[in-house]
């Protein structure tokens, strides 16, 4: 059992093989079917301006579910005390595809990822009020794991795969992106996150309903 009482470090190994991302976003395609959204994306200032706040060790994403009933992800700041970072730098809401100007080249003018935290938690509320056992609401990658996949010196932003495991599970395969919008498959990858449930923080806007009762006493205060 993991200790889901742990406080996070930023310092967590989260690397997975380039066999391993394509076994779980295969998985994936297979329980939830070639219709459902393959992934999301993120700027990279975007994601390395959550990971500059002070307090911040990684980054908690959400799953939320928009009024279309398309899944969307959420990105916050989050603390060692594993509470989510919900004043400073604001959340930050996926586009669906990087977007790329006449020329085919990445158009950073065009990224729109900030979002209040009211609209965020009507994304993540109505993911989490539909959600099944076993499934979890979000995951946490430490920053180091982060700052690798920034550092790749063609990242213009991050490719967020979603990803199951054999159950059917969800999972976060994430890797970078190039100035021409494709992933880059011959740098870092990432997918062995802390998933919430067990590792949440406090109840908040963002983290409204708890799937168990034990998950609750698991919860830290700041």
């Amino acid at each position: 059992m993991p200790d889901a009482k742990k406080q996070f470090t930023g310092e967590e190994n989260h690397a997975i093989t380039t066999a391993e991302a394509l076994t779980f976003i295969k998985q994936f395609r297979e329980h939830y079917g070639p219709e459902a959204a393959p992934g999301v994306f993120f700027d990279k200032q975007a994601v390395q301006a959550l990971l500059d706040q002070p307090e911040a060790v990684g980054l908690r994403y959400y799953y939320g579910t928009d009024l279309f009933d398309q899944t969307q992800l959420v990105l916050v700041g989050t603390k060692a005390n594993r509470n989510d970072l919900l004043e400073g730098e604001p959340i930050k809401l996926a586009l669906m595809n990087p977007p790329l100007n006449e020329r085919g080249r990445y158009n950073r003018e065009e990224t729109r990822h900030e979002v209040s935290l009211q609209e965020a938690g009507e994304l993540t509320a109505r993911f989490q009020e539909n959600l099944l056992p076993g499934q979890p609401k979000g995951g946490f990658f430490g920053k180091q794991a982060l700052q690798r996949l920034l550092d790749h010196p063609e990242c213009v932003g991050l490719r967020c795969f979603f990803g199951a495991n054999k159950e059917g599970a969800r999972v976060m395969v994430m890797l970078c992106v190039d100035k021409f919008g494709a992933e880059r498959c011959d740098g870092p990858m990432v997918e062995l996150s802390l998933g919430c449930p067990p590792f949440c923080g406090l109840s908040s806007r963002l983290n409204r309903h708890l799937t168990t009762k034990s998950a609750s006493r698991h919860e830290l205060s700041d």
